[in-house]
């Protein structure tokens, strides 16, 4: 259908022929949103939801780091979640300086079928010289010149990385068991290996201050480790709610058994039986006697219910009548059981 131009519109574009403009200006109805281009070649692989998810319980890890780092610095630090967002890793690698001081991580996650999981922790340069010059005792001032880290350097940093990277643990453990290990540290960012330049990624930007030195911490984690992730925790899930009704049905049973042994039952000691006429019955007298359909040796029914469960002897028992029980009957135990 063909769009009718408002009175407006034509007066702007008759006025944009006079004036030899080659476009009018039009008013946009989405005028001061951002609107952000999705490219359908290279579709989004994970949901607003996952992403939500992800950013809570990096949440819950920034708030960690930022304790680790003041008892470890013994200085003020603060460290808080900015964006988690989902590009291809070579846009991540653009982005990046030569020069950086970045950690490679094997997540290393349980009955994963991948040697490595591989993520990418990277932290500013200037809030690693200052966290160095704080570790040796210093009072944690940057740089002021732009250089590489030595190996001392370097080693040092290595502590600094690994007691962040076990933090890690104790955010994932309410949805996932993962034993994360820091693998070493790069700080080329260009000859970094391991990721395509094509694949996806999920990068969390946190911002960290220490003292007054500012930077960013960059966690990238690539598709297939954070797809891994989610299917063991919907897996996870799954066989929780599964074992939940199980437990369910097993306390069910249970309070129907528990019911059932509250039940009042008639249980009855048979001797024998015989058919008589009712014109004998009438006729009986003490000292008649009545023949049953049993030898003398023969052992007594324990009815309960009408239903012979049980076979025993008789016998006394503190001076009162009693069945000894010898044997189950058949039926009676499988009904029992």
């Amino acid at each position: 259908m063909a769009e009718i131009l408002s009175q407006s519109q034509i007066d702007s574009l008759l006025s944009s022929l006079i004036s030899g403009k080659d476009e009018p200006e039009a008013s946009s109805p989405v005028a001061g949103k951002k609107v952000k281009d999705y490219d359908f070649r290279r579709p989004k692989l994970f949901t607003r939801e996952q992403l939500k998810h992800l950013f809570s319980i990096y949440e819950n890890y920034a708030r960690l780091v930022s304790s680790h780092i003041t008892g470890i610095l013994q200085t003020y630090s603060l460290v808080e979640i900015i964006e988690v967002e989902e590009q291809q890793y070579y846009e991540f690698n653009n982005a990046l300086p030569d020069s950086v001081l970045m950690g490679l991580i094997d997540f290393d996650i349980k009955d994963s079928e991948d040697e490595e999981d591989l993520v990418i922790m990277d932290l500013s340069k200037d809030v690693g010289f200052c966290s160095f010059d704080r570790l040796l005792g210093g009072s944690g001032k940057p740089l002021k010149e732009d250089r590489e880290f030595t190996e001392i350097e370097i080693g040092v940093m290595e502590y600094f990385f690994r007691g962040m990277i076990n933090l890690m643990k104790n955010v994932w453990f309410d949805y996932l068991e993962i034993s994360p290990r820091l693998i070493k540290i790069e700080t080329n960012s260009r000859i970094l290996q391991g990721i395509g330049a094509d694949e996806n990624v999920v990068i969390i930007v946190m911002s960290i201050k220490v003292n007054e030195t500012q930077g960013k911490i960059n966690i990238c984690i690539p598709a297939s480790t954070l797809d891994m992730l989610f299917k063991k925790k919907m897996s996870q899930t799954k066989k929780n709610i599964k074992r939940g009704d199980q437990q369910a049905e097993e306390k069910r049973r249970l309070n129907i058994i528990n019911e059932i042994r509250k039940t009042e039952l008639e249980i009855k000691g048979v001797l024998g039986d015989t058919e008589v006429l009712s014109q004998d019955i009438y006729e009986l007298e003490v000292g008649d006697i009545i023949k049953l359909n049993k030898p003398v040796n023969s052992m007594v029914d324990i009815v309960v219910n009408d239903e012979v469960w049980f076979r025993g002897e008789m016998g006394d028992y503190k001076k009162k009548r009693a069945i000894q029980i010898k044997e189950l009957n058949e039926r009676g135990s499988e009904l029992f059981i």
